[in-house]
């Protein structure tokens, strides 16, 4: 069996022990990861034949670990991947996310878990399937997703703020509606310059 390991600290080693007693580590990366880190390891974990990626989710910045999990799965299909979940409840977002991608091999456990037993028992089982892993599926949006959602709704402040510039203008004696503040800070710039050049001419 062929396997590569995502993981960190003490995790990680224990992992490793197991792995080495019956199959054969092809990939590791032991440490945290986040931002373009993540993307590259995942890239290099998918570029080596493995049958099954163990991952360990405290190594994952949690707001790219659905992504980073979902190109695994484009790249590599048939690899079998197995999550590490610690202190992880059910409903949780992120793993709920991980199960949507068809991740349905989930180790869950706490501060005493032995992850090293953990990680062989689960290794030489079979595959779970989707009715193992329901009770965590939620069928809410990953945190990414929602995260960027929140990104693209208005806040309060920048729509109250376009709403004064667009007061400043008409009271300078122009009807005009704002849609980015950068463009009405201008308009009102454009417009001051105008009536002092305006005053002097007079």
């Amino acid at each position: 069996m062929l396997i590569s390991l995502i993981a960190t600290g003490e995790t990680a080693e224990k992992i490793k022990e197991s792995i080495e007693q019956i199959g054969e580590l092809v990939f590791e990366y032991i440490g945290k990861l986040d931002g373009e880190k993540i993307k590259d390891v995942f890239y290099s974990a998918s570029r080596v034949p493995s049958d099954v990626l163990v991952v360990d989710l405290k190594a994952l910045d949690e707001k790219e670990a659905v992504s980073a999990l979902q190109s695994f799965r484009i790249a590599r299909p048939n690899t079998r991947v197995v999550v590490i979940a610690h202190d992880r409840k059910l409903g949780d977002i992120l793993v709920s996310s991980i199960v949507s991608l068809g991740i349905y091999d989930i180790i869950a456990g706490d501060k005493d878990t032995d992850w090293g037993e953990a990680a062989k028992k689960a290794l030489l089982s079979p595959p779970a399937a989707y009715t193992q892993a329901a009770r965590w599926h939620t069928g809410q949006l990953d945190i990414s997703l929602q995260a960027e959602e929140k990104r693209k709704e208005p806040s309060k402040e920048v729509e109250r703020a376009k709403k004064q510039i667009e007061g400043i203008v008409k009271f300078l004696g122009e009807s005009y509606r704002c849609t980015d503040l950068n463009e009405g800070l201008l308009k009102i710039e454009q417009l001051l310059v105008k009536e002092v050049l305006y005053e002097q001419d007079y």
